[in-house]
């Protein structure tokens, strides 16, 4: 009997290769500080694509086969779903850091800390909007716009603060190196909608599982 980590795994493997190589031209031939900007937008979104389309079929027949033959939790299924994606983005996260560190500056690692924090929301919120849209394009769509709009949200909270001025005085920039109330309300607010997006999919998907079942 095949084992269903391996076999889920195996069943995205093309998959990742896209989501991996996508955002390497831009590392490669843009090498600035817009481009490494763009860089981690293709790779936050290369990562969140990837996670939509390992969840885009919902409760796959081989969920539930599985649960048949080893008795596995809805939860078990979930967990072991993401820990599989886990690990295929952090392969993901070393080859485009890797890539970074050599091309551009080995000093810099402002770049691959970004990278790595960006799979936290991949992996929290693309499940739950896959599952509860059904449709890839939108759920990849709504990630991507949920967590620029955190940093519209952390840009009220200082206006509010500082006042209508507060990006004459570079309160509205983000500061990656020299942290600003805007950067930690950006990092809050992702954390917060990222553990609440992770438990309201871990439920549909359980519930999902449990009805196919």
């Amino acid at each position: 009997m095949n084992e269903p980590p391996l076999a889920f795994l195996r069943s995205l493997w093309l998959a990742w290769l896209l989501s991996a190589l996508f955002p390497l031209p831009v590392v490669v031939f843009w090498q600035s500080d817009e481009g490494r900007f763009v860089a981690l937008c293709c790779f936050f979104l290369s990562c969140a694509s990837l996670v939509v389309y390992a969840f885009r079929n919902g409760i796959s027949e081989g969920d539930t086969s599985t649960r048949r033959s080893e008795g596995r939790s809805p939860a078990q299924a979930w967990h072991t779903r993401l820990a599989g994606l886990g690990f295929m983005l952090l392969v993901q996260w070393a080859v485009f850091s890797g890539l970074c560190l050599a091309i551009n500056d080995p000093r810099d690692l402002i770049a691959p800390a970004l990278a790595l924090l960006s799979l936290i929301p991949s992996l929290c919120l693309a499940p739950y909007l896959t599952l509860a849209t059904r449709k890839p394009v939108a759920a990849t769509v709504f990630t991507v716009f949920l967590v620029g709009s955190m940093k519209l949200l952390g840009c009220v909270v200082v206006v509010l603060v500082y006042g209508w001025d507060a990006s004459e005085h570079g309160h509205t920039q983000l500061p990656w190196t020299h942290p600003n109330l805007l950067v930690w309300l950006f990092w809050s607010f992702t954390g917060l909608l990222s553990l609440s997006l992770y438990a309201l999919g871990e439920r549909r998907f359980c519930s999902l599982y449990d009805h196919a079942a």
